[in-house]
């Protein structure tokens, strides 16, 4: 493996620096609640989630709409910290920025991904979102009840679970940084109902 650094980090961290600048120039009067780069532990992860669930609630959202938003960001973390890659440093390299507006939530992420993991989640992604809503929330109960699990833990429900609570397709996109490593990113929007 190697490290993330010069035009490929200058080109992840551009990425991350234009989607902070798009919501905040936004024509849809976005406020920016939560915006990261860098790495997600678990105590960044549990941090994070504890202060958008009480931005979230000073918004004057409703409780229930908070735990829908952060159930979907939980799934977003948890994918990107058992399923991204880390460079030589042990950097991740990961973003997260949430964004709120008269339309609801909007939820834009990104991390770095091993090549060789690249094709099986392309497929995925590809699975996901060719699906409608019925044929999504039936895959799901299947998925529940299979016991199915990765090498890395999980049985594909975070996916599942965030296409589910997106209003809109799930918007992704994989971009090569070296030979080693692909960049991820997901957007996604979600209502305050």
């Amino acid at each position: 493996m190697t490290a993330i650094a010069g035009k490929s980090l200058e080109e992840i961290q551009s990425i991350y620096h234009h989607l902070v600048m798009e919501t905040l120039n936004s024509p849809m009067k976005e406020t920016l609640v939560f915006s990261h780069f860098g790495d997600f532990s678990q105590t960044k992860v549990d941090s994070t989630i504890k202060l958008i669930e009480s931005s979230i609630m000073e918004a004057g959202d409703k409780r229930q709409t908070m735990r829908r938003i952060c159930s979907v960001l939980i799934e977003i973390l948890q994918n990107t910290s058992l399923h991204g890659a880390k460079d030589s440093n042990g950097r991740m390299h990961a973003y997260l920025i949430l964004s709120r507006s008269k339309a609801g939530y909007h939820v834009f992420t990104g991390n770095l991904l091993l090549k060789s993991d690249q094709p099986r989640l392309e497929k995925k992604m590809n699975d996901v979102v060719s699906l409608d809503k019925n044929a999504l929330r039936k895959l799901y109960i299947e998925t529940l009840c299979n016991e199915d699990f990765t090498y890395k833990g999980g049985a594909g429900l975070g996916l599942l679970t965030i296409a589910k609570r997106s209003i809109d397709d799930i918007k992704y996109q994989i971009h090569s940084i070296n030979d080693h490593f692909g960049y991820f990113q997901m957007e996604i929007m979600m209502d305050k109902e």
